[in-house]
């Protein structure tokens, strides 16, 4: 603890030292060399010259007394500035200075003290993702939710759904990039799964500020052969043939996909407005997955799955706010399985089927998370 301070000390006095050195080569330099005004010797060298033109007849008597005097006017109110410049007063401008690099520091010093930390011990980054997951995870943003999120795959590298909820934490934190590929790796180990090339292709449209991209079109073309009924994908694939001038084929493709979505969901209504204005955004696309929720489980330390479990009971909560989410209800029901909470996923199963009981297209979604599927 001395040392710091010792250190902080010895800083603030050198820069004192230099602040003070400049001040003093800064009021020489204004002075200059040998206190004389360099426009000194030009007057002068007028003067003299006035003189000739007069002695050769050039001037008349009014033109050189009336040029005399406005030169000597000159000359004399820089000698003037001169005397000015080198009167004793450059001692009183150092202390000046040094009085306000002193006051500085020490303002410094206070504003450290009140809202700094000098009793607070180093924490790497390594300690603080640690504490975070150690931590209530509902605290979290999702930058930090990410941090440890990627901590949580680089000890489970193979494990998909631990790469998925990576992308949705990168994408809530605003690194469509980063979720993109967290999507496409977690694609990659679980290549059979249609949501995950979704979700890569909307992270990719996020990170282009909604525009589909090649790129995106490859992931969602893909999701689409795995589900052909993948909302997601029949979405972008459709803006992006309107963005390609293909405006028919686009609404073409929202029309069938607006057939396919039960009556009393609102993105049905969305959708259903932006094909009337031909293809014009007028709201958001199908919402993606949202951007917090567990991660994966077996195996472990506890506080990575105490991390874990509080994530998922935190999507349930989502859940009980706003139930009418069939792909949420999916997801709860496939994390309870991955927890191995077989009565949580049972209980949340017979909860999604009183809640879609009249909406079977609905209720299948859910369905195909169900155990034994």
């Amino acid at each position: 603890m001395w040392m710091f301070w010792i250190v902080a000390g010895l800083l603030a006095a050198g820069a004192c030292v230099l602040v003070i050195a400049g001040a003093g080569r800064a009021a020489t330099r204004a002075a200059g060399d040998g206190g004389e005004d360099p426009a000194l010797p030009v007057y002068r060298r007028h003067l003299a010259d006035l003189e000739v033109q007069a002695g050769q007849g050039l001037l008349g008597p009014e033109e050189h007394a009336s040029a005399r005097a406005e030169a000597g006017r000159r000359l004399l109110k820089s000698a003037d500035a001169a005397r000015l410049a080198e009167r004793p007063g450059g001692r009183r401008s150092r202390l000046a200075v040094a009085a306000s690099a002193a006051a500085a520091a020490l303002v410094a010093l206070a504003i450290y003290i009140v809202l700094g930390s000098p009793g607070q011990p180093d924490m790497p980054y390594r300690q603080r993702v640690k504490a975070w997951r150690f931590g209530d995870p509902t605290l979290l943003d999702p930058p930090r939710m990410a941090a440890v999120l990627r901590d949580i795959v680089a000890a489970r590298p193979a494990d998909p759904q631990a790469r998925e909820f990576l992308g949705r934490a990168e994408l809530a934190a605003g690194d469509g990039f980063a979720a993109a590929r967290a999507f496409a790796a977690a694609a990659t180990l679980a290549p059979g799964r249609a949501d995950l090339f979704a979700e890569e292709g909307q992270a990719l449209v996020a990170d282009g500020d909604g525009k589909v991209s090649p790129e995106a079109r490859a992931a969602f073309r893909r999701a689409r052969e795995l589900d052909p009924k993948n909302a997601a994908a029949r979405y972008y694939l459709g803006r992006a043939s309107i963005a390609d001038g293909d405006v028919k084929g686009g609404l073409d493709q929202w029309r069938a996909l607006a057939a396919d979505i039960p009556p009393d969901d609102p993105r049905r209504q969305a959708l259903l407005a932006e094909i009337a204005t031909g293809g014009a955004p007028v709201t958001a696309a199908p919402p993606p997955a949202e951007a917090t929720g567990p991660a994966m489980a077996g195996g472990g330390d506890p506080g990575q799955m105490a991390f874990i479990q509080a994530m998922v009971a935190r999507q349930a909560a989502q859940l009980r706010s706003h139930p009418d989410d069939p792909e949420g209800w999916a997801r709860l029901v496939r994390s309870y399985g991955v927890l191995g909470d077989h009565g949580a996923q049972a209980a949340a199963l017979a909860q999604a089927r009183r809640q879609f009981a009249a909406r079977p297209d609905a209720l299948k979604v859910v369905e195909a998370q169900a155990p034994g599927r």
